[in-house]
């Protein structure tokens, strides 16, 4: 009951993206786990607009935030990296710009891998306590078309 009471304190902007998220992220991973990395960024990227010049802050943290939800909440339990290009196409639809930074962590002889995305240079999903443990790797800066 406590969580239809926080569904329906969401904006209809907030509930239609913790919708696309819910149904985004399971095709994503489905693509990530058939397609490979690079070629779904590709396919996804094809549905992206050019850049935006407005400061869009407020929309990143909204939207990072409802594809959070819906990894946690949802019927579908997602990784950091399924959420990061989640959260990456669905910002791209609007023309927002962002990196999906990849890192690892070594702790004795096991490697941990993360993803997280980063807006203005803002970690705005992926974020863990310790994430200054984690060494970069990869920034990915894909590139939209024009």
């Amino acid at each position: 009951m406590i969580e239809l009471q926080k569904l329906g304190r969401l904006s209809l902007h907030e509930f239609f993206l913790l919708v696309v998220s819910t149904m985004a992220l399971p095709v994503v991973a489905m693509l990530l786990k058939y397609r490979g990395f690079r070629r779904t960024e590709q396919l996804l990227s094809r549905f992206s607009r050019g850049p935006i010049s407005v400061d869009a802050t407020e929309k990143v943290h909204r939207a990072a935030r409802m594809v959070s939800i819906a990894a946690h909440k949802g019927p579908f339990n997602a990784q950091c990296l399924e959420q990061a290009i989640t959260l990456w196409w669905m910002l791209g639809l609007v023309g927002i710009e962002t990196t999906i930074r990849m890192g690892i962590y070594k702790r004795g002889d096991a490697v941990e891998a993360h993803a997280w995305v980063l807006y203005q240079e803002e970690i705005v999903l992926g974020e863990l306590e310790r994430l200054s443990n984690y060494t970069p790797l990869l920034d990915v800066n894909i590139e939209r078309p024009k």
